[in-house]
Formats: structure tokens, sequence, C-alpha cells
């Protein structure tokens, strides 16, 4: 059998990592205008695109995973665990989008600190063990249909933004890996018009990455 390449899987991961920290750095900087702006326009797409990824999580992949080891009880509780753990998220993000939309600061440290303990503790756990399963007994095929979900939820007009932000600060190992997964029209649409366009709009601001 074929096994998922789950090379998307984990950069996006890490793309969520990487706004965490700019996110943490940012709500630190407390009533900063040019911060708090930053802090705004950065959730609302990290927020966006992570909401997709875990609906796509537990709608299209934790229970196609679990049809599949109905004879496995440990693997299945793991399963149960990961959209446990997403759980667990939701009142984070909720407070942290009541804290931003009033204009509150004093909780924004806090919140993002737990925020970041909470997702990078299940983001490590669903690496060393829910993607190790992924690739022992889902097809490509299977995993794909994980992946066309979460392309359908973006929209191909949200790919513009999609793809640069992904790549944001990555090496360009990493870029050329991931650009090798897409048809060479959109490398080409990438490399002339959104990721410039992203620079420019982006609010972190960055210049591309120079590492290798």
């Amino acid at each position: 059998m074929d096994r998922p390449d789950i090379t998307m899987m984990l950069v996006v991961h890490n793309a969520f990592r990487r706004d965490l920290a700019r996110m943490q750095a940012a709500a630190a900087q407390g009533d900063d205008p040019a911060a708090r702006t930053a802090l705004r326009a950065g959730w609302a797409t990290f927020s966006r695109y992570l909401t997709i990824h875990h609906t796509a999580e537990d709608e299209m992949l934790w229970p196609p995973m679990r049809a599949k080891l109905l004879d496995r009880s440990n693997e299945t509780d793991l399963l149960v665990g990961m959209a446990d753990e997403h759980s667990r998220l939701d009142p984070v993000l909720r407070e942290i989008d009541d804290n931003l939309a009033q204009g509150a600061s004093s909780r924004l440290v806090p919140l993002f600190d737990e925020l970041a303990t909470v997702l990078t503790g299940h983001l490590d756990h669903e690496e060393a063990a829910a993607l190790p399963l992924v690739q022992e007994i889902l097809t490509s095929r299977e995993w794909q249909a994980f992946g066309d979900d979460q392309r359908r939820r973006i929209g191909v007009n949200g790919a513009g933004w999609f793809f640069p932000w992904l790549l944001d600060d990555t090496s360009q190992a990493t870029k050329d890996k991931v650009l090798d997964l897409v048809p060479p029209p959109l490398r080409l649409v990438y490399q002339v018009i959104w990721e410039p366009r992203y620079r420019r709009k982006s609010p972190w601001r960055r210049e591309p990455s120079t590492r290798r």
C-alpha cells in the first residue's frame, strides 16, 4: 500500500508554531498601536486556518481512521483524544477573540501563553503518535481526501494568501518541497504575485528568509 506524504501537515504545524511565537511577542508589547494592529490581523489569519485544519481533522481524518481501527482500542482512544484536545482549545480561542474585539490587553499575555502551551502540546502529540498511525493505515487517496477538504474550505481565492502565509520564514528547501506538490502554473503565480503581495501586506512585514 502506498503511504501518505505528510509533508504539508508538518509545514502547517510549524506555521502555527511560528505565528504563536509572533503573537506572544506582539501581546507582550501591551498597548503599542503597531503591535496591536499586527496582532489583530495575524490572529484573524491564524485562527481561521487553525479552525479549518482542526475541523477537517475532526470530520475527514479521525472518523475514517477510527473505522479502520475497530479492533485496536488503544489507537481508537488516541484518535478520540486528538478530538478532545481540539475541544480544549476552543474556550481559549473564544476568550482571545473576545479580548481582541473589546480592545482589552491585560489578559492577552497569559491567554497567548496558555494557547501556546495547549496547542504546541497537541501538535507535538499528534506528530509523535497520530501521524505515524496515518502513515500505517491510510492510503494516499484517503489522505488526499483530507487535504482536498481543507483546500475546499480555503477556496481558490484564499490560496493566494494561504501559500505565502504557510511558507513565510521557512527555509528554501521547505519552499521547494511544498511548491513541488502544486501544479507548475501555481508555482509561477506564487513567485510572481502571491508571495510579493503577501510580503507587502503581511502584518509581520518580514523579508523572505535566507535560511537553507
